[in-house]
């Protein structure tokens, strides 16, 4: 079986990091929208390009998500 980077959060509903990886591929999300949003503010696609990775960043979450991980959060 393949290891779990995403896990049910303690409370509430939504996916939360349950291994390195996981937490590797939400840092690297958030650095990635950052950094799209700061150098391309002035591009009119800028906006597609955010949902573009937030959608990779989703199928990442569901491809990796195991409903008995255990997270840290």
């Amino acid at each position: 079986m393949k290891r779990a980077w995403f896990g049910p959060k303690r409370f509430g509903w939504g996916a939360s990091p349950a291994s390195w990886e996981g937490w590797a591929a939400t840092g690297l999300f958030i650095v990635a929208m950052l950094a799209t949003g700061n150098l391309f503010r002035e591009a009119t696609w800028v906006w597609g390009a955010m949902l573009a990775e937030f959608v990779v960043y989703v199928l990442v979450v569901i491809l990796t998500y195991d409903k008995n991980a255990r997270t840290s959060v």
